[in-house]
């Protein structure tokens, strides 16, 4: 019976999910101008996307990521965390002239 639980469990692939969320978001705002994937220092259940949206307004330039709690109580139980910017905002990251949240690293970006 042990050998039945570890055949139906499901394991989180924190890349593959990544990707699809990208779509996902791709595919429900054509305002999104470019997503990246930051893996670099996030947990392992922990995805990071900055999302580049050209209709969103530039408030200010404190950033801050919006998380949400998926598939709580499952072995698919993760973190999702989206930062969105603004193209000005994007290019100041970019430079150095923009700090991402606390424990973000860019060098590990991945354009997705």
């Amino acid at each position: 019976m042990a050998g039945e639980s570890m055949a139906t469990e499901t394991i989180f692939d924190r890349d593959l999910t990544a990707r699809w969320y990208a779509q996902q978001h791709r595919k429900t705002d054509p305002a999104i101008a470019a997503i990246y994937y930051l893996p670099g220092n996030a947990p392992d259940r922990e995805i990071r996307l900055i999302e580049v949206n050209t209709m969103i307004a530039e408030l200010n330039d404190e950033l801050e990521a919006v998380d949400f709690g998926v598939d709580r109580g499952t072995s698919n139980e993760h973190l999702l965390c989206i930062l969105d910017v603004t193209p000005t905002q994007w290019k100041k990251i970019s430079d150095s002239k923009l700090p991402l949240p606390a424990g973000w690293s860019l060098p590990s970006a991945i354009p997705l």
